[in-house]
């Protein structure tokens, strides 16, 4: 377990242009466009990665056979003397031993964005929209650039939603750039300013890495703490802790702009749902922004990403009058409560990207009661993953549910007395049982609520061999029946 803000060094950078040699700590896809942005800078690389070259993705070999990193470190190397400062890729959790070194030498850590932020910042102030929380970071990133590129703006949509910040740093000026950041992120900034941040929700998850819920709290809460007066804050008004953390006012922030969305309760700035339109409020402003029917997204959480995204976008200037073309234009995310068919009156949805129990009770709640086969299980997040909130909506929205993978003692163990459920082990298997049960009118639902590496590659293998299942399924039935 690791502290929230542990990844950061308390000693400065220095700009970038006066660096010689950087490390960068981990070859993944931000690591490897890190190093790119670095060298084509004429800095000297050095990288660590606790993989073998063997065992590295091939956009990582290719960079070490064209040379622009000069030496692979082992993890259990000692830190370079030379060494100006060291770039963070995320997945690497700052307690590594040669991370201790650096603080020890006062060599400062900076993750990849931060690092990316700076570039930019070196030509001219960028615009960066940033988005934050523990479910619906993707599909409110890339809703968010939809909304923007349909009001013409120019739009970059990275972060970790697939493309680091770093290999977007290059390209024509007046480019916006809409940012997806986890927690793993916003640990090691420093400088990083988003014009326009949000904070979606704040549910369990990672606490494989964090020590406590407050502690993983804090460090999405790190996206708020560069803004200066003249930035906008938005929140989501009915999440508790999140609302919490969005309303805090300290230092240069005491200023900031919140502005809250809710489909439960006005609100006073920001925007909110009135039966079926969604409302615009603020100083000297009331405005239909859209209705929902408008939404192509199925799911109440789509909503709550539809309105967040529609205040980032009007948070730099966007017109709300083009947001309707772009809100039904977009048809979602993979592996994110996608409908992939309809077979024989029953709905299949991928929502393999539902990797914490709270993002599967928000999936489930966009469901009739009684509706629902759901597919739950895989590899836990940490021995703190609480499952009973689902169970309690599992009770309501299920008719029956299939475990699979390694958390499904756990699971079952919180399901409640009248659930139906059925022990399945292998996905395949409840593909199967829950497409034998399942009748018109009824979906069967893909949001596992765990990680997925127990018995996949990852979420996105998850859901492609969940989708190829079913259309098998479709094509054994003669009902190819895509949704």
């Amino acid at each position: 377990m690791v502290e929230a803000n542990s990844g950061m060094s308390p000693n400065p950078a220095p700009p970038v242009s006066g660096w010689r040699s950087a490390l960068v700590y981990g070859l993944g896809l931000s690591g490897v466009a890190a190093a790119r942005a670095l060298s084509d800078r004429a800095i000297r690389v050095v990288a660590v990665d606790g993989r073998p070259v063997a065992g590295l993705g091939s956009a990582a070999r290719e960079l070490l056979r064209t040379g622009r990193v000069e030496t692979l470190l082992d993890e259990e190397a000692d830190l370079p003397s030379d060494i100006d400062a060291v770039v963070l890729s995320p997945g690497v959790p700052p307690n590594r031993p040669l991370l201790q070194n650096a603080r020890l030498a006062k060599t400062p850590i900076l993750a990849e964005v931060e690092l990316a932020y700076r570039l930019l910042e070196a030509s001219s102030v960028p615009t960066v929209v940033a988005i934050t929380g523990s479910n619906g970071k993707s599909t409110t990133t890339a809703l968010t650039g939809a909304l923007l590129e349909a009001a013409g703006y120019p739009v970059e949509v990275c972060g970790n939603i697939g493309t680091p910040l770093c290999a977007r740093v290059d390209g024509p000026p007046g480019r916006v750039f809409v940012v997806e950041l986890s927690s793993f992120q916003l640990e090691a900034v420093d400088r990083f300013r988003p014009r326009a941040a949000a904070l979606l929700n704040i549910s369990p998850d990672h606490l494989d890495r964090y020590r406590s819920v407050a502690e993983y709290a804090a460090a999405k809460a790190r996206i708020f703490r560069n803004q200066t007066p003249g930035d906008i804050a938005v929140v989501n008004g009915d999440d508790s802790e999140a609302r919490r953390l969005g309303s805090a006012r300290e230092g240069a922030t005491a200023r900031v702009r919140r502005r809250f969305f809710s489909r439960l309760r006005q609100v006073e700035d920001g925007c909110y749902l009135d039966r079926d339109r969604v409302i615009e409020v603020g100083p000297d402003i009331r405005r239909e922004l859209f209705r929902l029917d408008d939404l192509a997204l199925d799911g109440l959480h789509n909503v709550e990403n539809a309105m967040a995204a529609a205040l980032l976008a009007s948070a730099v200037g966007a017109d709300p009058s083009g947001f309707v073309l772009g809100l039904r234009g977009f048809g979602g995310l993979p592996h994110r409560m996608r409908l992939v068919a309809t077979l024989g009156g029953v709905r299949y949805y991928n929502d393999s990207k539902a990797t914490n129990p709270a993002a599967s009770t928000r999936a489930l709640a966009g469901f009739e009661d009684g509706s629902v086969h759901l597919i739950l299980g895989g590899r836990a997040k940490g021995e703190g993953a609480d499952f009973a909130e689902l169970a309690a909506a599992a009770a309501t929205k299920a008719t029956a549910v299939y475990l699979i993978g390694e958390a499904a003692d756990a699971i079952e163990s919180v399901l409640e007395a009248g659930t139906a459920r059925r022990r399945c082990g292998s996905l395949e298997r409840a593909v199967e049982a829950a497409s034998a049960a399942a009748s018109h009118g009824q979906s069967v639902l893909l949001s596992p609520a765990c990680a997925s590496f127990d018995q996949f590659e990852d979420f996105a293998d998850r859901g492609r061999q969940f989708e190829r299942q079913v259309r098998a399924l479709a094509a054994v039935g003669g009902d190819d029946g895509d949704g």
